[in-house]
């Protein structure tokens, strides 16, 4: 039996009921919580130099990283980062000039897949550039590859399986002598 009585009193008795019936319910199915704690894993980029020069590596945004500076042929130098508002780990790749250094930034956003992006600067010297192109940004699929090939060097971004982290590769090698993604488009 339902007893209704009048008055503020009763009104506020309703409400703070219906506010735990509210939150004693979240709504959320398992999958929608496992989705969600996947979008909390953070990401870790590993660059792998399979190129003959020397590239010099240097992370903005991580947690760790394995290393910064020059990368001698064969070396690898890997970074991870976990809830950076605009990128997990972020930085940039020097080669030697006259060919351009190039920035990338790694993130698992909170939603949708994780994204590799990729831009050229107008200089391989940080005291001198005034602007940038951009190469790529996108959502990586696991087991999806994109490749930039400047005719001097091929680099190939692919994302891994999830590990710790949302895992992307990224190797340095020598340039197939096909131009892909280059020249680089200016954003609009």
């Amino acid at each position: 039996m339902v007893c209704l009585s009048k008055g503020p009193g009763a009104f506020l008795a309703a409400f703070l009921a219906l506010a735990a019936i509210v939150a004693g319910s979240s709504g959320c199915s398992s999958s929608d919580e496992e989705s969600r704690q996947a979008g909390n894993l953070g990401t870790r980029v590993c660059i792998l130099n399979s190129w003959t020069e020397k590239v010099g590596v240097e992370y903005i945004t991580k947690d760790t990283d394995t290393g910064t500076g020059p990368l001698g042929p064969s070396m690898q130098s890997c970074a991870e980062g976990t809830g950076k508002m605009m990128g997990d780990v972020d930085g940039e790749l020097m080669f030697p000039a006259p060919t351009p250094a190039l920035g990338f930034q790694a993130n698992n956003p909170w939603t949708g897949a994780p994204r590799f992006s990729l831009i050229e600067f107008n200089s391989n010297d940080p005291h001198r550039r005034d602007g940038s192109v951009n190469c790529f940004d996108e959502s990586f699929d696991v087991g999806q590859t994109r490749v930039y090939d400047n005719g001097t060097f091929r680099l190939s971004v692919e994302r891994l399986p999830d590990d710790q982290w949302k895992e992307f590769s990224v190797i340095i090698e020598p340039s197939q002598g096909q131009l892909v993604g280059y020249p680089c488009k200016k954003s609009s």
